[in-house]
């Protein structure tokens, strides 16, 4: 048998989504290293729109 959820239901599906907008701004994803004051992040036109 695969994983499993709290509740007991198996895992089928995984869901990727792959930006430079998290919301979070952890430093675990967002190190200050890489992602500082000059950072440019993507415009809103080259990000992946839903359908793609």
């Amino acid at each position: 048998m695969g994983p499993l959820d709290l509740l007991g239901r198996p895992l089928r599906d995984l869901r990727i989504s792959v930006t430079d907008r998290c919301n979070f701004r952890c430093t675990y994803c967002m190190p200050r290293e890489v992602f500082g004051r000059d950072y440019r992040f993507l415009e809103r036109s080259e990000l992946l729109t839903f359908e793609e």
